[in-house]
């Protein structure tokens, strides 16, 4: 018999991959880009939220919303091997990660919905 408590604690405690994704529109070569120390669970929410228009970016809503979902993916570009660090060790490294990836992309010409 299945123990639904012990199924709920253990998967509770996996640990999900954390890193650095993207929201790449095709057409336009624009992205956002961010972090997540739960990447699975950032990618399901990123595609409901834009279908729903109540994402924070209106000029990625509205890019959406006229280019339509085809022109659109959702990449990982990194992911963070994590051991033993703290919350605070994983926010600092995941955010070096990020500004690596900003200046490598703006580098090959990519403009982002949510970087200055």
């Amino acid at each position: 018999m299945l123990d639904k408590k012990r199924i709920t604690k253990d998967y509770k405690q996996q640990k999900q991959p954390a890193g650095i994704y993207a929201v790449h529109n095709k057409i336009d070569n624009k992205m956002y880009i961010g972090t997540s120390k739960n990447l699975p669970a950032v990618i399901r929410r990123f595609e409901f939220t834009l279908q729903m228009e109540s994402f924070p970016y209106q000029e990625l809503i509205d890019d959406y919303k006229k280019l339509g979902k085809d022109n659109f993916e959702i990449n990982v570009l990194d992911e963070l091997e994590i051991k033993n660090e703290t919350e605070k060790e994983i926010d600092t490294e995941l955010n070096s990660l990020e500004e690596l990836w900003i200046e490598k992309l703006t580098g090959e010409g990519v403009k982002f919905y949510n970087k200055k």
